[in-house]
């Protein structure tokens, strides 16, 4: 099991964040590979990043080839990476899309951790972030828009 750490795991999540996407893909040896299918700046790659960061064994498709994390790998979808966090970290907290998406952000309200929301579109769909504490409502219309199945969150301390 991980024992992942909330401030260390988000101080590294907003350094990669706070990165523009030519910045960003230029620290990972990916210059060459904007555009390129599967290569995006999105909040499963920023997570990834963050886990490497801490020291996660990330178990994903994308080769990075330049700075302090090369030769290791990213997964750059959402559901992928949920799927791994679950066996790899903790059984996420699992909150079904039943009602609405407004009930699903009032219950993330206040908390600290990983979301993934899971989409019906393979494992390379979903979308993923960090929430801080106050940042759930951004957060959750964002993920709105991709019409998610399920939301699955990791609290992290």
């Amino acid at each position: 099991m991980l024992n992942l750490n909330y401030a260390n795991f988000a101080n590294a999540y907003r350094r990669y964040a706070a990165l523009e996407t030519d910045s960003l893909f230029n620290s990972l040896g990916w210059a060459e590979k904007a555009g390129t299918p599967g290569y995006v700046r999105n909040g499963a790659v920023l997570t990834s990043l963050a886990l490497l960061s801490g020291g996660a064994p990330v178990c994903g498709s994308l080769m990075i080839e330049a700075g302090p994390l090369a030769g290791r790998k990213v997964c750059h979808g959402a559901n992928r990476l949920a799927e791994w966090l679950a066996v790899r970290h903790t059984a996420p907290e699992i909150m079904p899309l039943e009602k609405s998406m407004a009930e699903v952000c009032y219950a993330l309200f206040g908390r600290r951790g990983i979301v993934a929301f899971i989409q019906g579109s393979g494992p390379q769909g979903g979308s993923m972030a960090l929430l801080d504490g106050r940042n759930a409502g951004p957060v959750c219309a964002a993920a709105e828009g991709k019409h998610p199945l399920e939301v699955r969150f990791w609290a992290l301390s």
